[in-house]
Formats: C-alpha cells, sequence, structure tokens
C-alpha cells in the first residue's frame, strides 16, 4: 500500500535510539506508512544520530542520502523537506518535549501539501493500520483537530494506558488518563462519550491537523516537560475539538527516556510534574490555583513520608516553582 503523503511523523529522540529505531520501523512497516517521518534528537549523548543512520540506511536498503537526510536545527527551518522520505534532525541540546517537537512541526509544514503531523514518543511502536485508522476518524469528524490513539501497555498488549486522552480536575490540578487499566477488548465503540471528557490528547501519539499548527501556534516550550498536551488543547479550546480512533492502537513502553516507568518518578519527571502543575493552573485557571497548591504540596508530603528524600525535594521545589535541584537531575 503507497504511504500517505500528506501526513509526517515526528518522533523525538533522548539518550533512546534503541525505542527510536523500533518505532521508526513499526511506522516503516505500517499500512499505510506516513509518506515522510521526521526523528529529532534532543543533543543526546549515547551517540543516537550515527547509530540512528547506520541502523535506518540499512531498514531503507538505500545508497547513502538517497532516502535519508540529515541536518541541524538551523538547517531544518531552510531545508527543502521533501528532498527525502526520511529525516534526522540534531537539535544541538536538550530543548524538552515541546522544543524538540516543534523543530519537527517546522520542518513538516515545509511542505506545503503536508496536511497532518503525527507526533509520536520515541517508546510507541504503531498498529500496522494504526494511522488509517486515525486519520479516518478525523476525515469523518472535520472539526476534529487532535486526535489521539488507543494507548496501550507495551509489555502487557492487553491492557488500555488510555482512550486517547485525559481528563483534568481544576481543583486538584491533576490530570488522569481515560480508560487507564482498562482491557483492550472492552475499548468502547463509540468515541464521542469519551471525547466529551477530554480536556487533552496524551502526548505519546497525537494526530494533529496543519489548520490546528497554523491557527493555535506550535507547543508552548517553557514547561519542558508534562503538561504540554494540555496547554496546546486549551489554547485551542473552541476553534477545534479533540478526538480518540478507538481503532488505531500505539503500544507504549511508557517513561523510557525520563525514569517514570518504574518507581513512581524519577526526581527529574516529579520536578517537572508539580512546577507545571501549577504553572498550568495559574495561566488558564487561576481562580483554582490555591486549591491546586493545597493539593500539591499534599502529594509532596505523602512522597516524604516514604522517606523518598531525592523525589521529596524535586517535587517541592517545582512545587514552589524554584530552580531545579541537583538530585532532580537524575533519573
Amino acid at each position: 500500500m503507497a504511504p500517505v503523503q500528506h501526513c509526517t511523523a515526528v518522533v523525538l529522540n533522548w539518550n533512546g535510539w534503541r525505542d527510536t529505531l523500533a518505532c521508526v520501523l513499526s511506522l516503516l512497516r505500517a499500512e499505510p506508512a506516513p509518506g515522510r517521518i521526521v526523528v529529532c534528537d534532543n543533543g543526546s549523548a549515547d551517540d543516537s544520530l550515527p547509530q540512528l543512520q547506520a541502523a535506518l540506511r540499512t531498514a531503507l536498503g538505500d545508497a547513502p542520502g538517497a532516502g535519508l537526510r540529515c541536518t541541524d536545527r538551523v538547517g531544518a527551518d531552510h531545508t527543502d523537506v521533501r528532498a527525502a522520505r526520511l529525516w534526522l534532525v540534531a537539535n544541538g541540546a536538550n530543548l524538552g518535549y515541546a522544543g524538540g517537537n516543534n523543530v519537527g512541526l517546522r520542518l513538516a509544514l515545509r511542505d506545503p501539501a503536508c496536511s497532518h503531523v503525527w507526533i509520536l514518543n520515541n517508546d510507541t511502536e504503531v498498529a500496522p493500520d494504526a494511522l488509517a485508522r486515525a486519520l479516518a476518524h478525523m476525515a469523518a469528524r472535520p472539526e476534529i483537530g487532535l486526535c489521539g490513539s488507543t494507548l496501550v501497555y507495551a509489555h502487557d498488549r492487553q491492557t488500555v494506558q488510555a482512550w486517547g486522552g485525559s481528563a483534568y480536575a481544576r481543583w486538584t490540578g491533576r490530570t488522569h488518563h481515560l480508560g487507564a487499566q482498562g482491557r483492550l477488548a472492552d475499548v468502547p465503540v463509540d468515541p464521542a462519550a469519551v471525547e466529551a471528557r477530554m480536556a487533552c490528547v496524551v502526548g505519546a501519539a497525537m494526530l494533529v491537523r496543519r489548520e490546528w499548527i497554523e491557527a493555535v501556534g506550535p507547543m508552548t516550550e517553557d514547561y519542558f516537560l508534562y503538561f504540554e498536551e494540555i496547554d496546546w488543547a486549551a489554547r485551542a479550546a473552541g476553534r477545534f475539538r479533540l478526538g480518540w480512533a478507538p481503532g488505531s492502537t500505539v503500544f507504549h513502553k511508557e517513561g523510557a527516556s525520563i525514569g517514570t516507568a518504574a518507581g513512581g518518578g524519577s526526581p527529574l519527571s516529579l520536578y517537572f510534574l508539580f512546577r507545571n502543575r501549577l504553572r498550568f493552573s495559574w495561566r488558564f485557571h487561576r481562580p483554582f490555583v490555591v486549591s491546586v497548591l493545597a493539593f500539591t504540596l499534599w502529594d509532596v508530603f505523602k512522597i516524604a513520608a516514604r522517606a523518598r528524600w531525592p523525589q521529596a525535594l524535586a517535587a517541592l521545589s517545582g512545587a514552589l516553582q524554584l530552580a531545579r535541584p541537583p538530585a532532580a537531575g537524575r533519573t
């Protein structure tokens, strides 16, 4: 089946080239595959770029440069993306989730024919028909500007992580994945009720229309990690709707890069989670900031009560909007 010429997949890598390679290979096996794939590297220190370059050239079966091109962040803003099907972009530094993906978004939109961009975490792998089903759902619902897939845990491919998106509680500032821990066999047929509860699409798999990006702008970059998706959705409120394509399945390893897959969260992840919970509330739900702060400090106390001192210090620093402590840099 021919690739979807007008859809570009963007995958952000940071010190995880093996996961990224598995993600890209699953995209190449998709039926149909995206017309173009952009991999952005956020200043990895594990030789990600040369490793990916060698492995993907082998996978593509190309002579050097035939189907794979490399550039840097500056070059990505001035190059003709149509020159290759697969791009590796060296961002040169860790720009965070939004900053790193925005480089890929800008490159994708340099093709005037690009109608959709599929943003995927590097620790995902897509089912062969995942893209086709998500595109079909958006085609049937033109008011949807951003669409999620059914996220399933990669280690347990019958357990759901999320039905496409998350709900948000203004009093607490907490989000929770819709459908979490359900069984894949029990995914609802009609997504309308789920979509009505969605405050955002989970960032591990977001299919976005070009019109959304042009009207709303790219993702806000000062969060660095967490709450970028819900900020994006809040900025689009009243102009576009959020969607969920139940039959579009994406397998997620969850937290492989930042240390959230086990142990309840690294200091790094907790710092940004707690900081950005308050930051988002201040920007979009300011009357609820006091209650969000109270619930946030209660969560810090619960972490400290388990004697997880580096995590507690990082979470408290985030909640108080302080500079990140050294412990928060550990993953």
